[in-house]
């Protein structure tokens, strides 16, 4: 991690602009929901912990200590720790990663899912555990 320097946002535009371009709604993943998911992305040789922020079909929003830079690959995989012990691999391009209080904010675009109806579940899971918060 020590090896991988600071990136500000992207020259394609910042991530509010990113955001405006979407198509699809994201799912927010609240610091109640987090602690029910498990999110590793890839770095170099290893996998590395990160807290999910949001996600769609197409994009994730993760904080993690390492940074990545625009147009970057790399591998994912998320786990729900209540019902499902399955975890879904998934592949990212980086849009923008910047550092933010000792970690790194990315935003990427989802390219590859390993597995479409066990995306599918996670994201009916998700959806039960906002009911179940109830309002915020």
């Amino acid at each position: 991690m020590a090896d991988k320097t600071e990136k500000n946002s992207p020259a394609s535009g910042s991530p509010e602009e990113v955001a405006e371009k979407r198509r699809e709604k994201r799912y927010a993943v609240t610091g109640d929901i987090q602690k029910y998911v498990k999110l590793r992305v890839k770095s170099g040789n290893e996998f590395v912990p990160a807290i999910l922020g949001n996600f769609s079909r197409n994009g994730i929003l993760f904080e993690c200590p390492a940074s990545y830079s625009q147009g970057e690959h790399a591998e994912c995989s998320i786990a729900l720790c209540l019902l499902l012990s399955r975890e879904i691999a998934f592949g990212i391009m980086v849009k923008y990663c910047y550092a933010d209080q000792g970690s790194y904010i990315t935003g990427a675009a989802i390219d590859t899912i390993s597995d479409e109806t066990w995306f599918d579940a996670f994201v009916e899971v998700h959806d039960l555990i906002v009911q179940r918060q109830g309002p915020a």
